[in-house]
């Protein structure tokens, strides 16, 4: 083999383990405090407490390492502008399955999944559930909790803020 031919080939091989050794360098965000608000979601009566995740850190940690949400419980992730239907969401060090509802800019669903843990300790073998449909937030919930309570495509999240106990989102949102 020539010398070029081997310089080639050299070249590749490197370029082949560096770019897998950055892929393999992605880290685990570092814990996150987030502030709290009651939303009401669709035609359920039950306001929902949700995390909000509006930092880019935030957002890249979301719910990793958690071992449970309550029943009325999620996170609400909120972007600035609106993203690409492209990018979505992976469940990368997630240990709960999750429902997630990609809202548009007035905060109608637009898409559902339901996810489930990656297993995996390389990000890259997780999968990522795109919505093909650009979105501006995205609400994450306990697996099972859209289909239990009938929540559907075209249903909208509203940010009602504090609750007092008993209060019902048909009065909240009047």
């Amino acid at each position: 083999m020539s010398s070029r031919k081997t310089a080639l080939v050299v070249a590749s091989v490197l370029l082949t383990v560096a770019s897998t050794a950055i892929a393999q360098q992605w880290r685990v965000p570092a814990p996150q405090s987030f502030e709290k608000t009651a939303i009401c979601l669709g035609q359920l009566e039950q306001p929902l407490t949700v995390e909000l995740a509006d930092t880019t850190a935030q957002h890249a940690r979301g719910l990793m390492g958690r071992e449970q949400l309550g029943d009325y419980e999620g996170m609400l992730f909120r972007y600035p502008q609106v993203r690409s239907g492209s990018s979505g969401f992976w469940m990368y060090q997630t240990l709960i399955p999750l429902d997630i509802a990609y809202l548009n800019e007035r905060g109608e669903i637009v898409k559902t999944f339901t996810m489930l843990p990656c297993g995996s300790d390389d990000p890259n073998q997780c999968r990522s559930y795109a919505p093909g449909k650009n979105y501006q937030y995205a609400l994450e919930m306990n697996a099972g909790f859209f289909a239990e309570h009938d929540i559907r495509m075209g249903d909208r999240v509203t940010i009602v803020g504090t609750v007092e106990d008993g209060q019902r989102c048909s009065e909240l949102l009047q």
